[in-house]
């Protein structure tokens, strides 16, 4: 497998590389072709200055073709962070008896019906904070690699977008938990003091 990473991130995501390195390591990666993490597709103004057309994270991971016999990731992680990503939650349906569960009124958006079993239902969206790089490269590459492993059956679930997004946002809390007990290691936390006895003694003047 080809691991194709932007100079700038490596030198400013190494926690995140060595996250996602130690992921693949648990896995079969034999049908994956490479893995490519960077900013995008760079572009320039008049002035010559380096800009991205888009912002956040996002990715996108490509299954095998007879041209093409093995999957791709591509995750692009130009920030600016911090950053919210818009995720897709499991949406909310309308009970049989025509009334909806409390949670629908937070959720404003359209009433859609599924044409074949008739079931309304409305979508439902939440946001994820990735605070630095380190996060956006370990969130977007858990989101596609989430495709990746259940295209070759190496994880339970259904392979759709909203999955993907719970995988990415539980992976993230794990990345998150793994950097708090390092810090924790660095710089634990100091213990008080035992105040020490001092021996004081008054004196008079000359």
């Amino acid at each position: 497998m080809r691991f194709i990473v932007h100079p700038e991130v490596k030198a400013r995501a190494s926690d995140a590389l060595a996250w996602v390195k130690e992921f693949l390591a648990r896995f079969d990666i034999s049908l994956l072709g490479w893995l490519r993490i960077d900013f995008g597709r760079e572009h320039r103004d008049r002035q010559g200055r380096i800009y991205y057309k888009f912002h956040g994270v996002y990715g996108r991971c490509w299954y095998p073709t007879k041209k093409q016999p093995s999957i791709r990731l591509s995750c692009q992680v130009p920030g600016p962070f911090p950053c919210e990503i818009i995720s897709r939650k499991k949406p909310i349906y309308r009970s049989s008896d025509g009334t909806w569960p409390a949670e629908a009124k937070q959720n404003r958006g359209p009433v859609y019906c599924d044409a074949s079993s008739g079931r309304h239902w409305k979508r439902v969206y939440a946001k994820t904070t990735v605070k630095n790089l380190n996060e956006g490269v370990v969130w977007v590459f858990a989101h596609e690699a989430f495709h990746w492993l259940r295209k070759t059956g190496q994880i339970p679930g259904r392979n759709n977008e909203i999955e993907a997004d719970a995988f990415a946002d539980q992976m993230l809390g794990k990345f998150r938990a793994i950097e708090s007990r390092a810090r924790d290691q660095l710089f634990p936390p100091a213990t008080p003091r035992q105040p020490m006895p001092v021996q004081c003694e008054l004196f008079d003047g000359p």
